[in-house]
């Protein structure tokens, strides 16, 4: 791992006549220009489906994700499965269609699936085609939240705060936003607006940032109204989640925000927020939900407060300042990702 600042080819500034003026326009090397999802695919990434507990067993759901639609169940051993939602006969949607012998069957003409996508059984007894499959997406269950990743392998872990929490609540962002969810990702690299929009007093500590392949560490100094001044230790991981760590009163408190791209400007958000243990020992159920109960309406506020700009904003790279470079690396990040779709055949 190496200082943030120290990638070059990922962020490396050059002062020019223009950012000596405090402005940074698209010309400089800033970063570069922010990219969206577009018909190529969307970024290989984990991306949280669902809450764990809409999963029910032997019960199908349907969600729309990725610009396309996917099913959900669990298999006979109780694990998340993910797959497209269009049946290869004609395309009905198998998120009506019923968990039967383990397999998942179209409500249409009965065709059955199993866990791999691949058709098992046609009532008929005609010869099953080869090309009877359906796309399965890698899937895993963690934090209360059900997880499924754009690509045909994970190429890195789900999203997780370590095996510290004892205590996890769990939850939808209420708000479905109209706008791209790498557009809400980057809110974890913009310091500008949890200092203006949050009145969070702010500061990151550059030298305790360090980038890996697929994850961003960095550290800042917050001082919130709900909980006073706290030292944040915080991990961006792929472009979909932010994980938070701090010690309120020698306790670990863990913060969580992950989105769900629905379509290309269309997301979701979900969250868990949990507590690690208490350091008395001794666990108090009732002081837990309190402490839990203060930190979803912490969340929440931070999701009113953003709500109504990203279901208005037109977002682009526009004019940065000397004050936007972590910002402007945080582009340059989103840029570095790989986009896929590979349950419409598209491989980058």
């Amino acid at each position: 791992m190496v200082p943030y600042f120290c990638l070059y080819g990922t962020y490396k500034y050059h002062a020019s006549k223009e950012d000596t003026m405090g402005v940074v326009s698209s010309k400089t090397s800033l970063a570069k220009q922010h990219r969206t999802a577009t018909e190529a695919g969307f970024h290989r990434s984990w991306y949280p489906l669902c809450l764990a507990r809409d999963l029910a067993a032997d019960k199908v759901i349907g969600r729309d994700f990725l610009g396309t639609r996917v099913v959900a169940y669990r298999d006979q051993a109780g694990k998340p499965v993910v797959q497209s939602a269009w049946c290869p006969h004609l395309g009905a949607d198998l998120s009506v269609g019923q968990i039967v012998d383990g397999r998942l069957r179209c409500a249409y003409h009965h065709w059955s699936f199993d866990g791999t996508g691949a058709c098992a059984h046609i009532p008929t007894g005609d010869k099953i085609p080869s090309a009877a499959r359906i796309f399965t997406y890698p899937a895993e269950e963690k934090w209360g939240l059900i997880w499924a990743f754009n690509g045909e392998e994970a190429t890195y872990p789900v999203p997780s705060f370590g095996d510290g929490p004892v205590a996890i609540d769990s939850f939808r962002n209420p708000v479905t936003m109209n706008v791209a969810s790498d557009t809400v990702f980057l809110n974890g690299f913009d310091i500008q607006h949890f200092r203006v929009l949050h009145k969070l007093q702010m500061e990151i500590d550059e030298a305790a940032s360090t980038r890996e392949p697929y994850r961003f560490h960095y550290s800042v100094d917050v001082t919130a109204p709900e909980f006073g001044a706290v030292r944040q230790d915080r991990t961006l991981w792929g472009v979909c989640a932010i994980t938070i760590r701090s010690k309120r009163d020698g306790r670990d408190m863990y913060l969580f925000h992950a989105i769900c791209p629905h379509e290309a400007a269309r997301t979701t958000g979900f969250l868990a927020n949990a507590l690690g243990p208490n350091p008395s020992g001794i666990s108090d159920p009732a002081e837990d939900a309190a402490l839990l109960a203060n930190m979803r309406s912490y969340s929440l506020r931070l999701i009113a407060e953003d709500a109504p700009i990203f279901n208005s904003i037109r977002f682009e790279r526009g004019l940065l300042t000397a004050s936007d470079k972590f910002l402007a690396f945080g582009m340059a990040y989103v840029g570095s990702f790989p986009e896929t779709r590979p349950a419409a055949g598209l491989f980058d």
